[in-house]
């Protein structure tokens, strides 16, 4: 009878557990959009990479990029290194001065951990006009330092259009920009965030190959 009972639990068991699984919710929630019509960084540099047809994570530097050093060392340990793999993403900071000395110490730190994939980390410099457009631009809650610089990071996506979350830990707060000085942000705010927003615009319209590209391994 023991034995019975046992396979019964052997079988039932696995079962139980796959029916529990797929009743459950997918872990999707479609981002809302806080801004359309970003003005795109094509605008100032031609040449240069554009917002649309990418998801972007988009950062503001300023005049003193080492000041930020260690929000760019939270952001590529915790999103960048999770998404550099998909081939429409792409990191964006926004810098000023042509011969700002500091960006470059500042890219040659980041190469050493960021991986073979840092190439999709683009360093663009603008002026502090281009810079204050492109940020008002943007649904901000803050103004840009006195160094043209922000702690906050900001989901831009294939469409030109600034996203974000409402109702932020069901306190009604909109949530439009991530604290890069916070690790607890960058990881369930930011990064799940960023994420849903590649699963609504690539995952659910691509297949695997296009999403990885060339970087697929």
């Amino acid at each position: 009878m023991k034995k019975k009972i046992i396979l019964i639990l052997l079988f039932i068991g696995p079962l139980g557990f796959f029916i529990f699984l797929s009743l459950g919710d997918v872990n999707f929630k479609p981002c809302e959009v806080f801004q359309e019509n970003v003005l795109e960084v094509a605008t100032f540099k031609k040449d240069t990479t554009s917002f649309k047809d990418n998801i972007n994570v988009i950062t503001f530097l300023g005049t003193k990029p080492t000041l930020k050093e260690t929000q760019l060392f939270n952001i590529n340990e915790v999103v960048f290194k999770k998404l550099d793999k998909y081939k429409k993403f792409q990191m964006i900071s926004f810098y000023i001065g042509e011969n700002n000395t500091e960006i470059k110490d500042i890219q040659e730190k980041l190469s050493k951990t960021a991986g073979d994939k840092f190439y999709k980390w683009k360093f663009i410099c603008l002026d502090s006009l281009e810079t204050t457009k492109l940020y008002q631009s943007l649904k901000t809650n803050s103004a840009l330092d006195s160094n043209l610089a922000s702690n906050q990071a900001f989901i831009i996506d294939k469409k030109n259009s600034q996203r974000g979350r409402t109702d932020d830990d069901k306190i009604g707060e909109d949530v439009f920009a991530y604290d890069m000085s916070s690790v607890n942000d960058m990881k369930n705010k930011l990064l799940t965030d960023t994420e849903n927003v590649f699963y609504e615009q690539e995952v659910s319209t691509t297949s695997r190959k296009e999403r990885l590209g060339k970087d697929e391994k």
